[in-house]
């Protein structure tokens, strides 16, 4: 149960970087398991918002946040212990963001 919470947001995005080719790093965020936290949910659609085509989400098994960031035909994986780490995260993956 767990390695599927984990796997779905890279299965998504694969699946759907294949079905849309580029136009799936223009296309709004595919939706991720959701989050029991409000708060947490909050951040992941601001962050969402804020960063299009990177897909985000909280994982309560590594208790950190993680963002799956485009780059045409590569996507890069990062994690952070804060929502604001994970700005800085993402931002350091793909600078034009």
């Amino acid at each position: 149960m767990k390695i599927t919470r984990i796997l779905v947001p890279y299965i998504t995005a694969v699946l759907a970087a294949r079905t849309h080719g580029q136009a799936a790093v223009n296309a709004p965020c595919v939706d991720v398991p959701s989050t029991s936290d409000p708060a947490q949910a909050a951040t992941i659609a601001k962050l969402q918002e804020r960063f299009a085509g990177v897909i985000c989400w909280w994982d309560s098994s590594t208790r950190e946040w993680w963002a799956l960031v485009p780059g045409g035909t590569r996507w890069q994986i990062v994690n952070a212990p804060t929502s604001d780490d994970l700005v800085e995260a993402v931002l350091k993956a793909h600078p034009r963001r």
